[in-house]
């Protein structure tokens, strides 16, 4: 007796071009969920300190304990999170769902976009009104922007 393809497996097995991108955002969101992990931890008081790189211009206590580190009334390393989080729901879920996929496509690349612009915007403030730097903080900006490459190629592929 043939045992029938479960969801997973058919999710797994999908080699299309889309979903290699889609599961590409979400590695990248996999790998921001680990590095927003440690700072949402931090700034709950769970981490007392996350080791730094040397010099005077790196300094994660200050920039993410500063009130620019707030976004609606919670630590931006939580909020972060969520966004990784929804990231990785969105891909999975335009994997499944094929005949919303491009409606599923769309909110992923707004909440890419928006943790990229939200990255940038967080780089400005902490060169130009911080004058410090988180190495977590840089590193997830990397992933932000490095999440626009597959995204793009998700939207300019034809299917």
């Amino acid at each position: 007796m043939k045992q029938e393809t479960s969801i997973i497996d058919k999710i797994r097995d999908d080699s299309s071009e889309a979903t290699q991108h889609r599961r590409d955002i979400a590695t990248l969101a996999a790998i921001g969920l680990t590095n927003f992990s440690l700072i949402s931890l931090f700034q709950m008081g769970k981490i007392k300190r996350l080791p730094d790189l040397p010099g005077k211009l790196f300094d994660t206590h200050q920039v993410n304990t500063a009130k620019d580190a707030v976004l609606l009334g919670l630590p931006d390393g939580v909020i972060s999170l969520g966004g990784y989080a929804a990231t990785m729901i969105l891909a999975m879920a335009a994997i499944r769902y094929k005949k919303q996929a491009r409606l599923l496509d769309v909110a992923l690349g707004g909440v890419v976009l928006g943790q990229a612009a939200g990255a940038a915007q967080y780089m400005v403030n902490m060169t130009t009104v911080q004058k410090k730097a988180c190495i977590y903080c840089i590193a997830g900006a990397v992933v932000n922007f490095a999440a626009l490459k597959p995204l793009r190629s998700l939207f300019k592929r034809r299917e």
